[in-house]
Parts: structure tokens; sequence; C-alpha cells
């Protein structure tokens, strides 16, 4: 087997230039044998990635996602939390138990809560002096019974009606089924003294009579 393979041997050896041809081509069959066995590798032969070996992440509500920091809470304002009603209401009842306007009117069964608004009523027209006499008619007509009206009212000079206005609720003095009187305060701190009539229950009240309160 040496008398076939010592000739091969030797032959490098006889001079320098042969002895680096032969390393270098080693050289380059050595690199070229590497890069054939790189591209041999199989896909199976790779590592598997995190995300095929790490086990799934439950969720858990309100948390944050790994690797983020969860924002802090948003501090609730107390203001807000006191003004938002404990139960829903019906939609037509609003703040401190004041109705809407499609509601009843309170005084449609207070007779003397009607009979105390027409006096106000009454007094507001009627103090008037800054109107001409047929627009003050128009206006104090309505609101007062026939008798007074053709007693004397009509005839009134609108000028010489006092000039104020009404400043308050009247104060009742006396009332009963038919025919109440109030006391009306005014904004110059006099009290004009109305007394009203209606014909029969579910009637209007309409003022009967006016005068200065004692």
């Amino acid at each position: 087997m040496w008398q076939l393979i010592a000739p091969v041997v030797r032959w490098p050896l006889y001079s320098p230039t042969r002895l680096v041809s032969v390393v270098v081509a080693v050289l380059v069959v050595t690199f070229v044998a590497g890069e054939l066995n790189g591209d041999d590798v199989t896909p199976s032969a790779e590592v598997p990635t995190a995300t095929a070996s790490a086990p799934a992440a439950t969720a858990t509500p309100g948390a944050a996602p790994s690797g983020e920091t969860a924002p802090a809470a948003t501090p609730v304002d107390p203001e807000l939390t006191a003004s938002t009603p404990a139960t829903a209401g019906t939609g037509t009842e609003e703040a401190g138990g004041a109705t809407d306007a499609l509601s009843d009117d309170p005084a449609a069964d207070n007779p003397s809560a009607a009979a105390a608004d027409a006096a106000a009523a009454f007094v507001a027209a009627w103090a008037r002096p800054d109107l001409g006499a047929a627009a003050w008619g128009r206006q104090v007509r309505p609101l007062v019974t026939v008798e007074m009206w053709d007693g004397g009212l009509a005839e009134t000079d609108p000028a010489r009606t006092p000039d104020t206005a009404v400043a308050g609720e009247p104060v009742q003095v006396a009332i009963n089924a038919e025919e109440g009187i109030f006391d009306v305060p005014t904004t110059s701190g006099a009290w004009i003294r109305v007394t009203v009539a209606r014909d029969g229950e579910g009637e209007p009240w309409l003022a009967s009579r006016v005068e200065t309160a004692a």
C-alpha cells in the first residue's frame, strides 16, 4: 500500500511551489465542502421558535399585555357620582320635585291656589300706567267680572293706576267656595287687596273688587 501512495506524498515535497499549491487546493476543497454541508441542513433541524414552544398565555381581564405597563385607573369624580340619581325616573320629573310642562297644574285642584293666581294676574294687568286705554282694556277685561267692568272699571284712565308690579305670592285673607280675598305685594312696597269670585265649582276666578290693603 505504501508503494502506491508514497509517490503521491513525495510529489509536493519536490519543490516549494508544489507544496503551496497543494495547501491552497486543500483549503479550497475544505471551504467548498463546508458550504455544501450548510445548504443540506433541513428545516426540521432548526431550533423551534419560542412561539411554538411557549405555552399560550391566559388573558386576565384588565391586565396589560406582557412587556407593557398597565395604565393607572382614572379616579372617579365624587361630584359626578353624587349627582347621578340612584334610580331612574319616569322622565316627567325634574330636580327639586318640579314637574314638566305636560304635568297637571297643581292650582287646578286647589281652589285657594287658583284664586290667588287670579288675584295676582289682575294686579299685573291692572297696574299698567304705560298702556293706552284700548290696550289696557284688552288685558284687564278678561280678568274681571261683568259687574266690576260695567261698574266703572271700563272708564278707568290707565295713567292713574299704580306704577308698580307684583312682587311675590298673594296672601290669603279669606276664602270660601265662591269668593276669596287676597293681599298682593307689589314692587312699590304697597299691598293691593283684590276680591275674586266665581259662579260655581270649576268656573274661573275673576276679580270683583280692588282697593289698597289696610
